[in-house]
């Protein structure tokens, strides 16, 4: 076995930029490009071998072929033929949206998938950026709800002032979002289990308001003060 390198899975967002490009050194600028997935085996985004001997293998081939070799004892003993992480590089030009993950026995039961804690680390940002981890307060569903209809919701989000090096933790039912003009890289679990709960009313290249799943962020939200 050697250190494997992966193609990049690239991927546009309406709120992306182009510091993704820059900071991976590509040979050429991708504008718009939101997130790059770097090591991932959720849904058909898999990543395959760029170089050496197993080039043009996918994780999941190598997992099956090298089992705890790869992932050692302990995770293949639990996650069987599954990747347990998925590392990506976020590129926030403009705001993304307010929203909660399911923990992994919800998850399981509506998407037959692992929940979403994930942790970020700050590699770059424009001074004055920051994020929203949590509530400044306890704060009911209802009144949560009542403020996504109201668009007053960030006024009751625990705003977080952030700088390079900085990381925080968001656990499964932690309400967040990362603001503008930051480089992130997160490390979460295999899933893709977002429930978006407010999105600033932007639309998508068509001209339609993007999906929201309040009704089932409600169910999973951390009501609690972030501490």
């Amino acid at each position: 076995m050697y250190p494997l390198k992966f193609e990049d899975i690239l991927r546009p967002m309406i709120w992306g930029g182009e510091e993704i490009s820059r900071f991976k050194q590509l040979p050429e600028v991708h504008p718009g490009i939101g997130e790059s997935w770097e090591i991932s085996q959720v849904g058909e985004r898999v990543s395959v071998v760029s170089e050496g001997g197993d080039k043009g293998k996918t994780i999941t081939e190598l997992i099956k072929r090298d089992g705890a070799n790869l992932l050692g004892k302990h995770v293949a003993a639990r996650y069987a033929d599954k990747f347990p992480l998925l590392i990506k590089f976020i590129d926030a030009h403009d705001n993304l949206s307010i929203q909660v993950h399911p923990n992994d026995e919800l998850a399981m039961a509506r998407h037959n998938s692992f929940g979403k804690t994930e942790m970020w680390y700050v590699i770059d940002c424009e001074p004055g950026a920051y994020l929203y981890c949590g509530l400044s307060k306890d704060v009911s569903k209802e009144e949560i709800e009542e403020r996504i209809a109201n668009n007053t919701i960030t006024e009751v989000l625990n705003r977080i002032d952030v700088k390079p090096g900085d990381v925080v933790m968001v656990k499964a039912g932690t309400i967040h979002a990362i603001g503008a003009g930051i480089l992130i890289c997160e490390i979460q679990q295999n899933s893709n289990s977002t429930y978006r709960m407010y999105d600033y009313d932007r639309r998508d290249k068509f001209g339609n308001p993007r999906e929201l799943h309040v009704a089932k962020a409600l169910d999973v939200v951390d009501t609690k003060a972030y501490v």
